[in-house]
């Protein structure tokens, strides 16, 4: 468990969650950047709120949604955002 950094996080997908302890006093969003469209639209980011003093399990994160383009230095890996840090801890887990 560590603290995320504000640039937020590059994690894997597939068989993985994200498990986000919210120890700050008020409430945070976890934000996973959809990639993925159908029938020519988007999907929205998949936003997550973590009230204060509790902990959430995100995931799992399919690649076909949320991996990043195969021209991408990142590619099939997903962008993770939080909306505070101080006081937040997460850990990327695989099932």
């Amino acid at each position: 468990m560590t603290e995320p950094t504000a640039d937020g996080d590059i994690v894997d997908c597939g068989q993985v969650a994200l498990y986000v302890v919210n120890g700050s006093g008020g409430s945070i969003n976890v934000t996973v950047l959809a990639t993925a469209g159908q029938d020519g639209l988007d999907l929205e980011d998949l936003i997550v709120a973590v009230p204060a003093g509790d902990t959430r399990l995100i995931g799992p994160l399919p690649r076909r949604t949320f991996g990043q383009a195969s021209d991408s230095a990142d590619a099939g890996r997903a962008y993770v955002n939080y909306s505070a840090q101080t006081d937040v801890d997460r850990a990327v887990v695989s099932f």
